[in-house]
């Protein structure tokens, strides 16, 4: 838990993303919410959280995700592969990734979205690291990299001990999380230490499932 209490701090400290709040699901849970039951309770720092799905029209999805009238440029359908080497995950596989890496301290939900539309809600357990502090011209650039994980100075980070990064955006129509992803290559973090979720906001809002703000 010190390591992530000091990725929480060192982020807040680079361009002042908001808490981290983690997803501590037991298998169980993830094989429930697979099967489609409406509501797992976990605890964290002796608080009680769930995380459900939506169950008889409970659950309202955002105007902005059932829009299916968008144009391109800006709103294009994103490839199903964001970069060489760089796996996409399911809902399913992002339960088992908040299981494995996100409780053990070894991953983070990274949305990569702005600041405004991460406040709106995201995924429970995110940090929000907008695409566009990952940039080459960003004087915090090697702060956040640093708080992700790597040592060492830019052009020569050692990124052994990083953090593993599920990174998502708002949806499969919006390039944010697959520019995130090369942004983050580019800087040297290695491929099998990225994981990209296609789906992004607009799936996990489909399936009905929480949203944290």
């Amino acid at each position: 838990m010190s390591k992530i209490k000091s990725v929480k701090g060192a982020l807040a400290s680079a361009f002042g993303v908001v808490a981290l709040t983690l997803l501590l699901l037991p298998q169980s849970a993830v094989a429930d919410i697979a099967r489609g039951l409406t509501s797992v309770e976990f605890e964290f720092g002796g608080q009680v959280f769930s995380i459900r799905r939506g169950a008889d029209g409970d659950v309202a999805l955002p105007n902005r995700y059932s829009q299916a009238t968008r144009t391109c440029p800006e709103h294009c359908i994103e490839p199903a592969t964001a970069a060489q080497g760089v796996a996409t995950l399911s809902e399913l596989e992002i339960f088992t990734f908040m299981q494995q890496n996100v409780s053990t301290g070894s991953g983070l939900l990274v949305d990569a979205r702005l600041p405004a539309e991460f406040s709106g809600g995201s995924i429970p357990g995110a940090i929000s690291v907008p695409a566009a502090t990952l940039v080459t011209n960003n004087p915090y650039r090697e702060d956040l990299l640093l708080a992700l994980g790597a040592k060492g100075a830019l052009g020569q980070m050692d990124f052994s001990g990083a953090f593993d990064l599920l990174v998502f955006d708002d949806g499969p129509w919006s390039p944010t999380a697959r520019q995130a992803v090369q942004l983050l290559l580019d800087a040297g973090y290695p491929a099998q230490k990225i994981l990209y979720y296609r789906g992004g906001l607009q799936m996990w809002h489909i399936f009905g499932l929480t949203v944290s703000k």
